[in-house]
């Protein structure tokens, strides 16, 4: 224990002998502010002409056939032409994407409406205070604080953004309907594509400044930019959107590319605050990866509450404008949820055994049945707990580039799928704890298919696969090679840990049986995530985050996301 205690004392002789010798980065002042309203005028500009070429270029396809250039796949038929028109002409009823009106100027018809009928959230007898004590989940520390831009999709941010930030709206998670969030009512248009939202007076930002319409404008504004590395949300932005209205401070319409099932909640934006993200420009994603925002949420992360390398810890807005309204009162209870870094499962388990962590989660069997053998829980001081819940699953799985010349065949997806023994993985590895995933989207209810069944695992029917993509000789190791004398052989990349080596492991052997090889590239979490996402993998053993109530696909599997 002397030496563990002695580490701290070393760290900061060391950082003393180089605190000469480092310099601190001063960024330039910058403001985005003209430079953002030459963007909008510039952006509207830009729909307003493709609006114009599209709707010439259909017409005339449709006034004459034969002028349409030969198509790339499946020809689009005439009454798929007659409705995207129809969907141009729609829209050029108003062109422009980013609108600034009056109050004045909202539509007189609109029916609002809100929620404030359904059952509180959480429990009133909870209390609040204190610290929760945990660990990154991804045993990494994450690589910036920002939620979007390079790399700002890691696993924490989930813990900082997603469950932290308010949208307009939320969901209530019990009966599954939209609540009052930064909003306090909504309206629907009369074409289901036009979400008319009014913000509520009392919504503030932790740093006190009222949310405004604007807030919201900055959101597409920042989407938009070329200034962000990954395009995800260009494209998101520039086609699920047809543009964004502010009507004064208080209101705004955003409106979607096509109708929805209810669509304040597929209209829903999260603000980025006009003021915290005035530098937002060219270096954007250096300058602002560790600078500490306001939020709309019960947390926030103060600039001291940052220790690269250690720890970061979410601290309670004291002043937060949602912490006695109905749906949010009794949620939220810690004063801070403080995240450390420990890079392996066991020592992060032992930590909580002697309380210096105050939760683990005991998903893994061999924490369940083995770890939890101790005097601690069989005298009181730890107790277990197990439930069950209706709510999508994850989709954890292999996931393939198909950018790759094996991966882009049919058959060789195929024939993975027979010869990855999933279901010995579950009744070895996992116990028989676990249950396979039929399908992408399960847990959605209706929205997800009951009768489709994954493929089994079958050496004959991976090999008639393989065979059928010129995999048909075995090579002296076993593996099966084509004629040019190409061994099937693949990576899976996937974050290290005892528990994913072993499933791991147990797949490559299984895959052998069938002639394929699995060669294994483990890596921490930071490292595989972002080889993953630079698309520098093979195949890739993660799982994605889900937002009910409804699949997402256009995210997963729009070939436009293909490359980010």
């Amino acid at each position: 224990m002397s030496r563990l205690r002695s580490l701290p004392i070393l760290a900061f002789a060391a950082f003393a002998l180089l605190g000469g010798c480092r310099k601190e980065i001063v960024e330039a002042p910058y403001d985005n502010t003209t430079e953002k309203q030459a963007f909008f005028e510039r952006y509207n500009k830009q729909v307003v002409e493709q609006l114009a070429q599209d709707t010439a270029k259909l017409e005339k396809e449709l006034a004459d056939p034969s002028s349409a250039p030969p198509a790339e796949g499946e020809p689009v038929s005439r009454e798929e032409k007659e409705r995207m028109l129809a969907a141009l002409k729609h829209r050029a009823e108003r062109p422009n994407y980013f609108e600034f009106l009056t109050e004045k100027e909202l539509p007189s018809e609109l029916a609002w409406q809100t929620n404030l009928e359904d059952p509180d959230v959480g429990s009133p007898e909870a209390k609040k205070g204190g610290t929760l004590r945990t660990f990154f989940a991804g045993l990494s520390f994450p690589p910036t604080i920002r939620s979007l831009g390079k790399e700002g999709n890691n696993d924490f941010r989930s813990e900082h953004w997603d469950n932290i930030e308010m949208g307009l709206v939320g969901r209530h998670p019990n009966t599954d309907k939209s609540i009052p969030a930064l909003a306090d009512r909504w309206a629907i248009g009369a074409d289901g594509q036009e979400v008319y939202y009014h913000i509520d007076k009392e919504a503030r930002w932790s740093d006190g400044k009222k949310v405004t319409a604007h807030d919201f404008i900055n959101f597409f504004y920042i989407g938009l930019s070329p200034y962000l590395t990954e395009t995800f949300y260009r494209t998101y932005c520039g086609e699920q959107f047809w543009g964004i209205a502010r009507y004064g401070d208080d209101y705004l319409c955003i409106r979607l590319a096509d109708p929805k099932p209810r669509p304040e909640f597929f209209a829903n934006t999260l603000p980025y605050q006009v003021d915290f993200f005035k530098e937002f420009g060219p270096d954007f994603e250096q300058r602002y990866n560790w600078r500490s925002r306001p939020t709309t949420g019960a947390y926030q992360i103060l600039p001291e509450d940052v220790v690269k390398g250690r720890s970061i810890t979410l601290s309670r807005v004291k002043s937060w404008w949602a912490k006695d309204r109905l749906y949010y009162r009794n949620c939220f209870n810690p004063d801070r949820v403080h995240y450390q870094l420990v890079r392996d499962m066991d020592k992060a388990f032992e930590m909580f055994r002697l309380g210096e962590l105050d939760w683990f989660p005991l998903g893994l069997p061999k924490y369940w049945y083995e770890k939890t053998e101790i005097p601690e829980v069989f005298n009181g001081y730890i107790e277990k707990a197990q439930f069950y819940n209706e709510y999508p699953r994850v989709p954890r799985g292999l996931y393939f580039n198909l950018a790759n010349p094996l991966l882009s065949n049919r058959d060789i997806r195929i024939g993975i799928s027979h010869a990855t023994n999933w279901q010995k993985v579950i009744d070895f590895d996992l116990r028989g704890d676990s249950e396979r995933l039929n399908v992408f989207s399960s847990g959605y209810g209706i929205f997800s298919a009951p009768n489709i069944r994954a493929r089994e695992f079958s050496v004959s029917k991976a090999r008639e696969f393989f065979a059928k993509a010129g995999f048909n000789r075995v090579g002296p190791d076993g593996i099966l090679v084509n004629d040019a004398g190409k061994r099937l052989a693949l990576a899976i990349n996937y974050t290290r840990s005892e528990a994913i080596d072993a499933m791991m492991q147990r797949l490559k052997e299984e895959a052998r049986k069938a002639g394929l090889e699995f060669q294994l590239d483990s890596q921490d979490n930071t490292a595989s995530f972002k080889k993953t996402m630079n698309k520098n993998h093979e195949i890739a053993f993660t799982g994605w985050g889900i937002t009910p109530p409804y699949p997402n696909y256009y995210e997963h599997f729009h070939s436009k996301d293909a490359f980010l």
